[in-house]
């Protein structure tokens, strides 16, 4: 059964800080739990410096039309390059810090920097580093269309690493005129990144957000002339209370407190400026 549109929303780049322009998808606004924050980005210049999280995983996935790519560090001891079409995951659970920027200041990245949230089980699981080059990220290409399997499955392939909240994150570059049908769980959307698509009567284009119902199990894009290129991400909402305290995402206000008191202990460890 084909899932219903229920809304679409045509969004646009917005500077955020000096170095640092995106568009930002947020849970509060759109039905994209258990995705929490959806940022397609481009940013040339350190912007944040070292800071913690605690209680999601936080995804940054490189787009592989990207100039470069970023450094990432955190207080585990990793330090990776998150090279062109390859991703890294910062589980944070229970806190840690990490540090992303571009490798070289003034060349373009441009990616995704995706929160996913976690159960109240999981809040606090062991922090973790993930990280898949691009070579390691699966692919399926047909004569209509290449998906990248970012995270979960796709024509029986899956992505090498599995997150601890259960999630399908497809990039997918339709060819001109050509068609993909998705399965879909109950919370789905399309962000387009390139091109023209149409679902069902909806039209859509570059950073448009394409919603969904909770109906439904499959959905069908079709490609206009130039082809179309989006990302595609459906899980089942966790449906549990949400506490925000900025890099925190916990369940109970209890458990925030708890999170804050672990970060003026030390106990997410350090994460000093990094020097070159």
């Amino acid at each position: 059964m084909k899932k219903t549109v229920t809304k679409k929303t045509d969004l646009q780049f917005k500077q955020a800080f000096s170095g640092l322009k995106g568009v930002d998808i947020m849970a509060h606004t759109y039905p994209i739990e258990p995705m929490l924050v959806f940022t397609e980005y481009h940013m040339n210049m350190p912007v944040f410096g070292p800071h913690p999280h605690a209680g999601i995983s936080v995804m940054t996935y490189m787009l592989p039309d990207s100039q470069q790519g970023f450094i990432n560090r955190d207080s585990l001891g990793d330090f990776s390059y998150i090279e062109p079409g390859g991703l890294h995951v910062s589980q944070a659970g229970s806190g840690m810090f990490h540090d992303e920027f571009p490798k070289e200041t003034g060349i373009d990245t441009h990616g995704f920097q995706i929160w996913i949230n976690h159960k109240e089980t999981d809040r606090w699981v062991v922090p973790k580093a993930i990280h898949a080059n691009a070579d390691e990220i699966p692919e399926v290409e047909t004569d209509d269309y290449k998906v990248r399997i970012v995270h979960g499955e796709f024509d029986e392939k899956y992505s090498i690493y599995k997150l601890v909240t259960d999630i399908s994150i497809l990039h997918i570059f339709l060819r001109p005129n050509k068609s993909i049908w998705l399965k879909a769980e109950e919370m789905a959307f399309v962000y387009g990144l390139k091109g023209l698509c149409t679902i069902d009567t909806t039209e859509a284009q570059n950073q448009t957000l394409v919603n969904f119902g909770k109906d439904g199990n499959e959905i069908e894009i079709k490609a206009g002339a130039d082809g179309f290129e989006c990302m595609f991400c459906t899980a089942k909402p966790l449906n549990e209370p949400i506490v925000y305290g900025g890099p925190f995402v916990m369940t109970t206000d209890d458990q925030m407190r708890k999170t804050q008191q672990r970060l003026a202990n030390g106990a997410m460890g350090e994460l000093k400026p990094y020097k070159s």
